[in-house]
């Protein structure tokens, strides 16, 4: 495993292929992904049909749909003749209870606590009814209960679309079966595919440059960034997971042979 001062000893102030550090490692050069962050932007800013104020984002297990779920809410989004956009990332593949859903909410918004979810959802609707501010939800997973979820879209229905709600899913053949009743309010379904051995190559080279390298071919050769693409068959993650370990390999002989230069010659 690689150390800080690993890292820093070869021109790199972080770990380039951790997965989802935080969007600085985003790249815009995927074309699909380009594509989701246009027809969700497009979707956010559309105050047309109230009634439809859910999107799903469906793309492949590896296609990298929670740092482009994260790119959206951290977002800084003001449309024509809207207000303020506060965005708020959820992972609800790993939340577990409703109120910690409602909690991340009502500290986005600065509220006082609650110990109850009835309150919680009754102060978020009160604030948002009597303020000039909209909430983009984008839940990373299905929603953690969809009986809330009901509760801030009906509402939002009747109040300028305030609340909109962006999900992103495995894409299952096409189904949304795993957002219920929530299907009603569906006025966006976008699915995307995995990125192609160019992109992916291309990417874990930006990735190094944001981690500080000046110059990663002589870190990581460009044939070994296209073999790794090529060997990921499309998923970032898995990319990610092999030029970790290639990192690592690499350092470690470089680090080697660094020691041996040290070394006094035999017998002198």
């Amino acid at each position: 495993m690689l150390t800080s001062n690993d890292l820093l000893k070869f021109d790199l102030l972080d770990h380039p292929f951790e997965r989802f550090l935080d969007t600085r490692f985003f790249y815009p050069g995927i074309s699909e992904q380009r594509k989701v962050l246009e027809v969700a932007y497009d979707f956010i800013a559309d105050q047309k049909d109230p009634s439809k104020n859910l999107g799903v984002i469906a793309g492949p297990s590896g296609g990298g749909k929670s740092i482009l779920a994260m790119k959206l809410a951290q977002s800084r989004l003001r449309f024509d003749g809207q207000d303020e956009l506060h965005g708020l990332y959820m992972n609800t593949n790993t939340l577990t209870e409703p109120r910690h859903f409602l909690m991340a909410i009502v500290d986005l918004l600065g509220l006082r606590g609650s110990r109850s979810n009835a309150d919680r959802i009754e102060s978020i609707l009160d604030y948002l009814g009597n303020s000039p501010e909209q909430v983009l939800l984008v839940l990373d997973g299905p929603p953690v209960d969809i009986d809330y979820m009901y509760q801030l879209l009906s509402w939002s229905i009747e109040n300028n679309k305030k609340i909109k709600t962006l999900i992103f899913l495995q894409d299952l053949n096409k189904t949304t079966s795993n957002i219920g009743s929530l299907n009603q309010y569906l006025g966006l379904y976008f699915p995307f595919r995995n990125a192609d051995t160019s992109e992916i190559a291309a990417m874990l080279f930006a990735r190094m440059q944001a981690a500080g390298h000046p110059n990663p071919l002589s870190l990581m050769p460009e044939t070994t960034l296209y073999e790794i693409a090529e060997n990921s068959r499309g998923s970032l993650s898995e990319a990610l997971r092999l030029a970790s370990i290639a990192l690592e390999e690499l350092i470690s002989v470089q680090r080697e042979d660094q020691m041996l230069k040290k070394l006094p010659l035999f017998g002198k």
